[in-house]
């Protein structure tokens, strides 16, 4: 029970949404199996952390229906009910949420039952929520395509007898323009997806269809690029494209200058990609790509875009592992620190520990105290997340050379290579860093023991580290140089 459906959809409800879900249970319309009820209310009890102990099927079921025998077969059929009353429950939260999906719903219920004066009336009322709407997405010109299709079906049935006096309506292609700019819209928003995945994540194969065909329809159309979203993702794609780092500056512009213009979404998924280009950049050793980095990551931070959704609870590890990097990389360690203890709390409660730990572990590195650091490292307790175990193992290994624990160091540099040798999670771009980082320290770690004249071998390794963005290697290698 405790690593079922249900459960994790229950974890996401707010403690109102659970007030909510119990009135919506409750009522006939929806639900009229009381046994369904009786579970729920001893499920509730458990809101918001469920823990596992107090999921137990045959437990649950002794506290809702007491005394009778328990049954599988009906405890199964119980909570499949109650998931699937979940499942509704939250298509009326979305709803709710979404005016534009409930209008147009309205108005399809409306066309099919022919009201059409009332269906007249919702266009309007939806027409000026349209207008009034400053960021708009690409399920905004969806809703328009829908109005402008609902207008002429209107039309359609309209009984007026048409002569070859009547003109053609110039507002008709409006149904078509604005669904153009829909599929526009999610065609480059697939388009960049796909190249980015192609370019960071994997050797991804094939073309999206047509994209060819939409950059030149838009090239020669340019009333297309005065709207924002759609603009967004244009360049996006031609940065990823030519990378030409004009595109990157535009975006840049349109970022920081946007306002209301862009929506969240948007903001969100610009400033991962141009932080990601910006990254690449810079490990390409372009060193003035730093300070962009660290640029958009504050403007995430001051502008809450630290979670897919905007009403996100929790921050991912992996984000908060990025921003305190960057931070620390940018030295503004009293900023990562703040960041740190601001919003430490939204992380999962079941990663908090060993994400609190790295990343104080690594403030401390930072500041040469490297036994603080290890201090904070034994903190971690499980660790869930492979990119942590390998990031942990990492500077583990940098503390121990620095502190002087050279075999220490050794030992656990070859338990890291067998690591990341075996694990198949990581993707070709991560284990070639990883390598890269094991080959220069494997190198590093010989060249401290080795007696003797070693000025060539060190040499060579210094101008190889620095077309590289291994800054930790690099000023230890220069260290031996100077010994």
């Amino acid at each position: 029970m405790y690593n079922s459906t249900l459960i994790e959809i229950l974890k996401t409800f707010s403690n109102q949404e659970m007030k909510e879900f119990t009135i919506f249970i409750q009522s006939p319309y929806f639900n009229t199996n009381q046994s369904v009820i009786k579970l729920y209310e001893e499920i509730r009890k458990y809101h918001p952390d469920f823990e596992q102990k107090n999921l137990n099927k045959k437990l649950l079921f002794e506290k809702a229906f007491g005394k009778i025998r328990y049954g599988e077969s009906f405890m199964g059929m119980t909570i499949s009910r109650l998931m699937e009353l979940a499942k509704e429950f939250m298509i009326q939260k979305n709803l709710q949420r979404n005016d534009f999906n409930k209008d147009t719903v309205l108005l399809d219920e409306l066309n099919f039952r022919e009201l059409r004066d009332l269906m007249q009336k919702s266009i309007k009322g939806l027409e000026k929520k349209l207008a009034k709407q400053k960021a708009k997405e690409a399920d905004s010109y969806l809703a328009k395509y829908r109005v402008e299709y609902f207008k002429n079906e209107v039309k359609v049935n309209d009984t007026k007898l048409i002569t070859y006096k009547d003109t053609l309506d110039e507002k008709l292609m409006l149904e078509q323009k604005s669904l153009n700019i829909f599929y526009f819209i999610n065609s480059l928003k697939f388009c960049q997806y796909f190249l980015n995945q192609k370019t960071f994540v994997v050797n991804a194969k094939g073309y999206p269809d047509f994209m060819n065909s939409i950059f030149d329809h838009i090239k020669q159309n340019s009333e297309y690029l005065k709207i924002p979203v759609l603009k967004v993702y244009y360049n996006i794609c031609l940065m990823l494209i030519t990378n030409d780092e004009k595109y990157f500056f535009e975006l840049k512009k349109m970022l920081f200058e946007s306002k209301d213009s862009i929506s969240y979404n948007e903001k969100f998924n610009l400033t991962a990609i141009l932080r990601n280009y910006a990254q690449k950049k810079f490990n390409d050793g372009r060193e003035e790509y730093t300070a962009y980095i660290i640029d958009f990551i504050k403007y995430s931070v001051r502008h809450n875009l630290l979670t897919v959704s905007q009403h996100g609870k929790f921050i991912s590890e992996m984000r908060f592992m990025t921003i305190v990097w960057a931070g620390i990389r940018s030295n503004e360690y009293d900023w990562t620190e703040g960041f740190i203890k601001k919003f430490i709390d939204r992380i999962e409660p079941d990663k908090k520990q060993y994400v609190l730990a790295y990343s104080s572990a690594c403030l401390e590195f930072e500041k040469d105290n490297y036994q603080g650091a290890l201090e904070k490292l034994v903190t971690c307790g499980p660790i869930k997340n492979v990119f942590y175990k390998s990031a942990i193992k990492q500077i583990t290994i940098m503390i121990y050379y620095e502190l002087g624990w050279f075999v220490q160091s050794a030992e656990l540099l070859d338990s890291y290579v067998h690591f990341v040798k075996t694990n198949k999670l990581f993707p070709e771009m991560y284990i070639d860093k990883c390598n890269s980082f094991i080959g220069f320290f494997n190198r590093l770690l010989k060249l401290n023991n080795k007696a003797g004249n070693n000025a060539f071998e060190i040499s060579k390794l210094i101008s190889e580290l620095e077309l590289t963005p291994e800054k930790w290697l690099l000023k230890k290698a220069k260290q031996l140089s100077n010994e």
